[in-house]
């Protein structure tokens, strides 16, 4: 429910080349290649899912404007793609550790130029407008603990700075409120 709110907000920024990490099935792509006639996205996922995502691009008819690079994300071995204006991250980091997520954001930034952006949407429990919201929130990562990976959660935005901080990144602009429950973080990198 974000993606129609939130896609106006993230091609303002006149991004032509997106690298999509954590694509899944390809939807936040097929939005973006749909949304402007000169923006070519990249998934970058899982071998198993890139291939559930191209094969779902294929059918809409947008293969030459969104490409695949299949991989595991957790593997730092594995370089990122370089040269995109922008990288997107969708409900993606929540899935993964503290020191995961530094690593990932890490690597990011090898991925843009100076000027490029990382743009992240989450749902963070403390900036819910509501307190049955937040509570909602909060019980999912009892799932994800439990039952999912044993090592991610639902976060507090403050601690989902820190790694942002921790990665060389400052956030330029935190939007709230977009969709039911979700947050848009807007982050550059550090200038030195």
């Amino acid at each position: 429910m974000a993606f129609p709110e939130v896609i106006k907000q993230v091609y303002a920024e006149n991004i032509k080349s997106l690298l999509d990490i954590g694509g899944n099935t390809g939807k936040w792509a097929s939005a973006s290649a749909t949304h402007g006639e000169n923006i070519h996205v990249t998934i970058m996922d899982l071998p198993g899912q890139a291939e559930m995502a191209k094969q779902r691009i294929a059918e809409l008819g947008l293969s030459d404007k969104v490409s695949f690079y299949p991989c595991n994300i957790l593997d730092e071995t594995v370089p990122f793609p370089k040269g995109f204006d922008a990288i997107w991250m969708s409900q993606f980091l929540d899935c993964f550790s503290e020191d995961e997520i530094v690593s990932i954001l890490k690597r990011c930034a090898g991925s843009i130029d100076d000027d490029g952006i990382v743009l992240i949407l989450e749902a963070f429990w403390d900036t819910q407008r509501f307190e049955t919201s937040a509570f909602c929130i909060q019980q999912l990562s009892i799932y994800f603990t439990a039952i999912a990976n044993g090592n991610s959660q639902m976060y507090d935005s403050r601690v989902f700075k820190k790694c942002i901080d921790k990665a060389g990144f400052d956030i330029a602009e935190q939007i709230d409120g977009i969709g039911l429950s979700h947050t848009l973080l807007k982050c550059r990198k550090r200038k030195l």
